[in-house]
C-alpha cells in the first residue's frame, strides 16, 4: 500500500496534534521547560486516520516466510518489509473466544474458580475468561462494566466495523460492543471458510463507508477450516493442508490491501495483523505428537503467533507481547493512553485450563495437571496423561521434550507459588448458566473444540 511506509508510533518521544499550540500559548505563563514537556507526548507522530487489525484464524507463525518459513507469503512478507516483525508474540489462550478476549478487553483471560484443582465450568458466558468482572447473574460473556478496544476508539472518532466470520464471537457474546457496525459472515453455526466471502463484506462496506476515518478489523477462517471438526490429520497430509490455506489466506490478503488502495485509503493507514492462536500439526513434544488447538496443556505451538504491525512502532521485536499487549499497542498506535492493568508481569503467561495450568515466565515454562478437573462432554483427549509438574526450557529445549523439574526445584517452587497467587488473584464466581447451552455445544463442535 502506498501510504503504510510513514513514521511509526513507539517508544521515541512524539509530538502530538496540537501540543505545540498549547505549549506556545504557555510559554508567557509557565516557562519554556513546561511547554517543552507539553509538545513531547509520547502517543506517536501522527495519529492515522484509519487503523486496520487483521486476525489470521489458528494461525502460527513459523508457516510465513517472512518469520523464515518456505511457505510462500508475498503479501504479508510485503507489509513486514515495510513494518516490523515481533518476534516473541504469543496467544493469551489457545480457544478463539479467550484471546479475542484479551484482545478486545487488555485483560488477562481466566477460568479459575480460585481452586487450583477446579476451573469454572465452560460455557458460554465463561469462555470469554473474564467472569471475574461480570455481575453475579450476568449472562453476557464479555462483562458491560469492562471498557473494549472498539468503545475507546469510537470515542476518539473513529467509525468502529468488525467483519467477524468465526462463529464464537458471534453475537450475543458481547464481542461486538463497541463497534458501530458489526457483520457476521456466515450462521452462527457455520462461518466459512472462505476469505472470499469475507473480502466482499468488506468491499462491500467500503463501498457504502459513512466516514474514511475508521477502525476496521477483519477476521479470516480459512487456516482454521483444514481442522474445522477437530479431525486430526495424518502427518503426509496435514502440513500440506495448513500451508495451502496460509497461501490462500495470503492471496485474500493481498486482495484487501487492493481494495483499500482502490478506495483511496491507502494512505495514513496502519495495520495490525496477527493470529488469535496457534495449532499443533502432530509435531512431537513430550510425548506423543497430537493435532489440534485444544491446548490441554498449551504447548508452544498453539501459543506462538505472528504480529506485524505497519508503519514499525520502533519497539523491541523481541520483547514478549501477549494478546492482551495488542489491546494497549493498538490504543497507543490510536494516541490514547493505555496502562497495563496489574495482573501478570511483562514477562508473563498463564493459562488457566479445564485439565492444566500452564505458565511461563521469560524461558520457563511449566505445566500443573489438576487432580480433579471440571469434566466436558466430548472435550478432545489431549496430554491428560501428565500426572505431575513438568517444567521446560523453552529457550534450550523448543521442542519441549525434556522435563527438567527435578533438576531445578527451586524454580518449579517458585512458579507453582506464583500460579497460586493468580488463581487466587484472577478468581471469578460461580456464574449462572454452568452448563454448555445446545447452541454453544454445537459452535463448539463445529470448530473442533468438542467432539460431535
Amino acid at each position: 500500500m502506498r501510504g503504510l511506509h510513514r513514521a511509526g508510533w513507539g517508544s521515541r518521544p512524539m509530538r502530538s496534534r496540537d501540543g505545540a499550540g498549547v505549549a506556545l500559548r504557555l510559554v508567557p505563563l509557565l516557562g519554556l521547560a513546561l511547554a517543552a514537556a507539553l509538545v513531547w507526548w509520547p502517543t506517536g507522530p501522527r495519529v492515522p486516520a484509519r487503523i486496520i487489525l487483521i486476525v489470521i484464524d489458528t494461525l502460527r507463525r513459523d508457516y510465513l516466510s517472512c518469520y523464515g518459513s518456505t511457505t510462500p507469503t508475498p503479501h504479508i512478507d510485503a507489509m513486514a518489509a515495510r513494518g516490523q516483525v515481533f518476534t516473541n508474540a504469543v496467544s493469551s489462550y489457545h480457544q478463539t473466544s479467550m484471546s479475542m478476549a484479551a484482545l478486545f478487553t487488555g485483560h488477562t483471560p481466566s477460568i479459575s474458580s480460585g481452586d487450583p484443582e477446579r476451573s469454572l465450568p465452560w460455557t458460554g458466558t465463561t469462555w470469554c475468561g473474564l467472569s471475574r468482572f461480570a455481575t453475579r447473574d450476568a449472562r453476557e460473556c464479555v462483562p458491560t462494566g469492562v471498557p473494549t478496544l472498539a468503545e475507546e476508539l469510537g470515542a476518539a472518532g473513529y467509525w468502529t466495523v468488525g467483519v467477524v466470520s468465526n462463529a464464537l464471537l458471534f453475537r450475543p457474546y458481547g464481542y461486538d460492543r463497541g463497534f458501530r457496525e458489526w457483520i457476521q459472515v456466515g450462521r452462527p453455526w457455520r462461518a466459512p471458510n472462505d476469505a472470499g466471502v469475507v473480502n466482499q463484506a468488506v468491499r462491500d462496506w467500503l463501498a457504502r463507508r459513512p466516514s474514511d476515518r475508521f477502525f476496521l478489523y477483519v477476521h479470516y477462517m480459512d487456516v482454521h477450516g483444514r481442522s474445522a471438526k477437530g479431525a486430526s490429520f495424518d502427518a503426509a497430509t496435514q502440513d500440506g493442508a495448513y500451508a495451502a490455506a496460509v497461501v490462500a489466506t495470503d492471496t485474500a490478503i493481498g486482495e484487501l490491501l487492493g481494495a483499500l488502495d482502490a478506495a483511496g485509503l491507502g494512505d495514513d493507514t496502519a495495520i495490525v495483523l496477527t493470529g488469535d492462536h496457534g495449532e499443533a500439526l502432530g509435531e512431537t513434544r513430550l510425548q506423543t505428537g497430537i493435532s489440534g488447538h485444544s491446548g490441554n496443556p498449551s504447548f508452544e505451538p498453539v501459543l506462538r503467533v505472528p504480529l506485524i504491525v505497519l508503519p514499525a512502532p520502533g519497539n523491541d521485536s523481541a520483547h514478549p507481547i501477549r494478546t492482551e499487549d495488542v489491546f494497549r499497542m493498538i490504543k497507543h498506535l490510536a494516541g490514547l493512553p493505555s496502562p497495563e492493568p496489574g495482573e501478570l508481569e511483562p514477562d508473563e503467561l498463564l493459562l488457566e485450563e479445564i485439565k492444566f495450568r500452564t505458565y511461563r515466565k521469560g524461558n520457563w515454562k511449566s505445566i500443573w495437571p489438576r487432580a480433579n478437573p471440571v469434566a466436558v462432554e466430548g472435550l478432545p483427549k489431549t496430554f491428560g496423561h501428565l500426572t505431575k509438574p513438568v517444567l521446560f526450557n523453552v529457550t534450550d529445549d523448543p521442542n519441549e521434550a525434556v522435563d527438567v523439574a527435578e533438576r531445578y526445584p527451586e524454580i518449579v517452587a517458585a512458579h507453582r507459588k506464583r500460579i497460586d497467587a493468580l488463581t487466587e488473584k484472577l478468581a471469578a464466581a460461580p456464574v449462572v448458566g454452568a452448563t454448555l447451552s445446545p447452541l454453544d455445544r454445537k459452535r463448539l463442535q463445529k470448530l473442533g473444540y468438542l467432539a460431535e
